[in-house]
């Protein structure tokens, strides 16, 4: 059985670096490569990008999985885009059993991922845990981000230090989760937004503040507002400690984290795939941001600015963020070739490397 993880005395290996000392001080981060491991969700159906995808494939295929840009999956670029902060070797990623065998081709050239592969969908808080255990199982201490696989991210530069800010503060505040918030470019009504408190702890830079409120897909007027007071789309890319992720489950989601603490204790072993397909059987659906983000009261959020983030949760919205570059009307002639070609031919494109 794995060691409880939520208890901070296992917090080691130099990742206890409170207040400004020990981490070169509140605004510096040192290496990753050794401290960190990622979580890729990548086990949505993407329903909402289904047209698009259906048009340049052939066929229902995940966004996830889908060359949208023309040149890699949606999954191929989230690995190279974290690569420089997450080895592969320190990587998890989430797919449902249907896709496992597209995955692996698709990750193929990244040596070393692990691949988890869930029996069903049973949302993200499933998703989350599921990967989250396969972490716990290899090193209950270690430093963890996670990153969904279907954002466009237009300069990898300003996300990646964002995300070693945040890596930074869980340091400093062992747990503590930090989410990275997207300085917003309108007041978009299809994101989630996330209120940051004004004030600044003393120990953190101007870019690192608690959390005082999510806001989901608000409306219009409430959108406006919420853009001019300086609120932050919810990007659900978050940095934290196992033990600071594991703690909430066990609080908010108490079910769902004793049948993972189960599955975790299997892992590596014969009946690691048997209790991960009975506890899928018998658990519920659970949404990782409203069971238990909205429900914490202690989390930190790091301002992301400059990196051209979007979420491609629309064709309009991927459409809208390739305009200007060579991709949009790459992406245009894709799409009317797709419409002429014959409807019932039933020929497949599926990306497979």
């Amino acid at each position: 059985m794995p060691r409880d993880p939520a208890n901070p005395a296992i917090w080691r290996h130099g990742l206890c670096c409170v207040g400004t000392n020990g981490c070169g001080g509140a605004g510096m981060t040192p290496d990753l490569g050794e401290t960190l491991w990622g979580v890729v969700l990548a086990g949505g159906e993407g329903r909402r990008l289904l047209e698009l995808t259906r048009a340049i494939h052939g066929e229902d295929l995940p966004k996830q999985f889908a060359v949208i840009d023309g040149r890699r999956s949606l999954l191929q670029e989230t690995l190279e885009r974290i690569g420089p902060v997450v080895p592969p070797s320190r990587t998890v990623v989430v797919v449902r059993t249907e896709y496992e065998a597209l995955a692996r081709r698709q990750v193929a050239a990244f040596d070393g991922i692990e691949i988890v592969a869930q029996p069903q969908n049973r949302d993200t808080g499933p998703g989350v845990l599921l990967p989250l255990a396969q972490v716990l199982a290899h090193d209950p201490e270690a430093l963890l981000a996670v990153f969904p696989s279907d954002h466009h991210v237009e300069d990898p530069a300003p996300f990646l230090a964002a995300v070693r800010r945040a890596a930074g503060a869980a340091r400093r505040h062992p747990m503590r989760i930090f989410l990275l918030g997207a300085v917003p470019s309108g007041p978009e009504v299809e994101y989630g937004w996330i209120v940051p408190d004004p004030k600044v702890d003393d120990d953190e830079p101007d870019e690192v503040r608690r959390v005082l409120a999510f806001v989901e897909k608000p409306p219009e007027e409430l959108a406006h507002r919420l853009h001019a007071t300086g609120a932050l789309w919810n990007t659900f890319v978050m940095v934290g400690s196992v033990p600071a992720y594991w703690n909430l489950a066990r609080h908010l989601l108490p079910d769902h984290a004793a049948m993972f603490t189960a599955y975790a204790a299997e892992i590596g072993g014969p009946r690691e795939a048997a209790i991960r397909d009975l506890i899928y059987r018998l658990m519920k659906p659970a949404n990782f941001s409203r069971s238990i983000l909205e429900r914490t009261g202690d989390l930190g959020v790091v301002r992301l600015e400059g990196s051209g983030w979007t979420d491609w949760g629309t064709t309009r919205r991927v459409l809208l963020s390739l305009k200007g570059t060579p991709a949009h009307p790459a992406l245009l002639r894709r799409l009317a070739e797709a419409r002429r070609a014959p409807a019932a031919s039933g020929v497949t494109r599926r990306p497979e490397a």
